[in-house]
């Protein structure tokens, strides 16, 4: 038989209260080790907690530590050496934490012992914590209560971000979700919160804005979100070294009306307007090219302007070799003022695609107003990229075309969303 290593030198009574090692359906007893009171104080407490947050929250993720530590639960004696597991509480938003305090600690007892061969003592510090049943219910109850609706305003935020009205609800959303990181303590939905605000921040990088002319001195602008108008309370700025009355305001419908006067608008010279947007951070430009001076509405400059999505469909797919044949390319352009032109050329970076597209001789003529599809096929095989596809994957390009007023060739740059049929 073993002779004891260690003997108790001090206590804080003459004998252990009977419910240091008796369980007790109506409280907690922890035990811990320290070298001093002050840090068997904290690290009792620390038990007590993450006792209390394990009983309620079962998602709580938890690390281990090299410290000792004993428990008391039915009888049993359960002891944990050289580690203690600690709840990672990311957030001090969980109600139930709010109640837990030293104050309540219905009994202390302790013990300093010394190691008979090296010398050395350190502290054996008890704590009997008020904790019954009922009560665990209770705060269980109160917890799955919110719980649910912290996860219900997560799923309603996430099926929202797809039917976007108003540029405000982005900022809203992302002001919630900050709301919703602060409660959310496990890694799972942290991760969801982080990535869906992630999401929803990208939204402004797919917000541009666009317009059409209503009558001579009236221009009505609009704010796309991917392609769909979304309303903005905010109002843009305007300027000109052109026309003179130059003014903005909103309309009923989301939109705004730019009203100027091009009565002394040099024919010569290049009328325009400058438009300027700032959403969150975000600024969107766009310039309005207005009529000759006294031509009257109908007769403005050339000017024309990629819109909404790029489609691109291959005539066949490989999937096994990731290659595609024969891309046919339908992209939408604005022709505002209904100015013939030609199409010269086209080049085309699609990420999807590990060459870029280029379209040469095209010689294609159009002269209708407003929306205008153009087609062109890229024939032969492509190779594809490994792409990992989001909501905001983007072609970009160059399209030139032949200005009618000049005769020279102009680029005009592409930057669109897309859509393809082989991913």
């Amino acid at each position: 038989m073993s002779l004891a290593q260690t003997k108790v030198v001090e206590r804080s009574a003459k004998k252990a209260p009977e419910w240091v090692n008796t369980a007790n359906p109506s409280a907690l007893v922890v035990t811990v080790t320290a070298n001093t009171i002050a840090d068997a104080q904290v690290k009792a407490m620390a038990e007590v907690t993450e006792r209390i947050i394990l009983s309620v929250a079962s998602n709580v993720s938890v690390s281990q530590r090299n410290e000792s530590s004993e428990i008391v639960e039915d009888d049993n004696v359960q002891s944990r050496d050289e580690f203690t597991r600690l709840s990672k509480i990311k957030s001090a938003n969980l109600p139930f934490l709010k109640g837990i305090s030293s104050n309540k600690i219905a009994g202390i007892y302790w013990q300093r012992v010394q190691d008979k061969k090296t010398g050395e003592s350190y502290y054996e510090y008890s704590v009997l914590y008020p904790y019954s049943r009922r009560e665990q219910r209770t705060l269980q109850a109160e917890f799955e209560a919110l719980d649910q609706e912290m996860t219900a305003k997560y799923e309603a935020l996430a099926q929202k971000i797809d039917n976007i009205e108003s540029v405000e609800d982005i900022k809203a959303a992302t002001t919630e979700l900050n709301a919703l990181k602060a409660y959310f303590f496990d890694d799972v939905r942290l991760e969801q919160v982080e990535g869906l605000k992630k999401r929803y921040l990208q939204l402004y990088d797919a917000l541009t804005l666009t317009g059409k002319f209503v009558k001579r001195g009236q221009y009505s602008c609009q704010v796309l979100l991917k392609g769909r108008p979304v309303k903005v309370s905010t109002l843009p700025t305007v300027k000109s070294s052109s026309v003179t009355q130059l003014n903005v305001r909103p309309t009923t419908d989301g939109t705004f009306l730019v009203t100027y006067d091009d009565s002394e608008c040099i024919e010569d010279e290049e009328n325009t307007i400058d438009v300027m947007l700032r959403l969150d951070g975000k600024r969107l430009t766009y310039k309005i090219s207005l009529t000759e001076a006294g031509s009257g509405f109908g007769s403005q400059k050339f000017s024309i302007a990629p819109e909404g999505k790029v489609l691109l469909t291959a005539a066949m797919v490989d999937a096994a070799e990731r290659e595609v044949t024969d891309v046919t390319v339908r992209l939408n352009v604005n022709n505002r003022n209904g100015n013939k032109f030609a199409v010269k050329s086209f080049e085309l970076n699609v990420p999807d695609i590990a060459v870029p597209l280029v379209f040469d001789n095209v010689d294609a003529i159009y002269s209708t107003k407003g929306l205008i599809q153009i087609k062109m096929l890229a024939q032969g095989e492509y190779s594809l990229r490994q792409v990992k596809k989001n909501d905001f994957g983007f072609v970009k390009g160059t399209l030139n075309v032949v200005n009618p007023d000049t005769g020279a060739i102009e680029p005009i740059k592409v930057a669109l969303p897309y859509s393809t049929n082989w991913e």
